[in-house]
């Protein structure tokens, strides 16, 4: 049936249940009389239910990674879970327009979710199970300089200030504290209280990634 729905989308811009029944039951004629109109509606609606077919695209999900653009995007986001839409589009550099455009047809099609963090809407492989509380680390450590934190500690095994990773890596100090706060509270920082500060070290054993 999926050949007999892609023959129908290669002449018609989308469609409706209503509009290709009457095609596929004469596409279907060529193999089998026993599928009525009530069938081929029960199996579409069961397609449509999968994501293997979208009412109003052209589109089935066999061919959504067959564009490139499309397929980098997907990629990036499984690699990246948590990722944010102008991360994706500085990465990629991809124009917002096309990004969203890609966006939509993933959503649509149940190839990544989305969720709102920290006013902003970042992305999840679908088959990555949605944990309010996986999601949000996920979403903290996709960002470039969280990643930075987490990259000079792991090569500064002695610990470190946040005065120390302020200097070397050049961010504001409240930046520094805000991003160390969420890392310690999740547990991907261990830190040693010393007379006149406090050292911080990555913990191998927790990261996620």
């Amino acid at each position: 049936m999926l050949n007999i729905i892609q023959e129908y989308l290669n002449k018609n811009r989308c469609f409706t249940i209503d509009n290709i029944i009457p095609f596929i039951n004469v596409g279907l004629k060529k193999y089998s009389n026993s599928i009525n109109y009530a069938g081929i509606r029960e199996i579409l609606k069961s397609l449509i239910k999968k994501k293997q077919i979208v009412e109003g695209s052209k589109l089935i999900k066999e061919e959504i990674l067959n564009n490139k653009n499309r397929k980098k995007i997907f990629s990036y986001i499984c690699n990246n879970p948590g990722v944010y839409f102008y991360r994706i589009a500085k990465k990629l550099d991809l124009s917002n327009y096309i990004l969203a455009w890609h966006i939509k047809i993933l959503l649509k099609f149940n190839f990544i979710r989305s969720k709102e963090i920290e006013n902003h809407e970042v992305f999840f492989n679908v088959d990555l199970q949605s944990d309010l509380d996986k999601d949000y680390l996920l979403s903290l450590i996709s960002k470039e300089k969280v990643q930075k934190i987490i990259k000079y500690l792991k090569y500064n095994k002695e610990g470190c200030s946040k005065t120390q990773m302020s200097k070397a890596l050049h961010m504001h100090s409240t930046t520094i504290a805000n991003y160390v706060e969420k890392l310690d509270k999740y547990g991907i920082l261990l830190k040693k209280r010393l007379a006149n500060k406090t050292l911080y070290f990555f913990n191998e054993k927790k990261f996620l990634r």
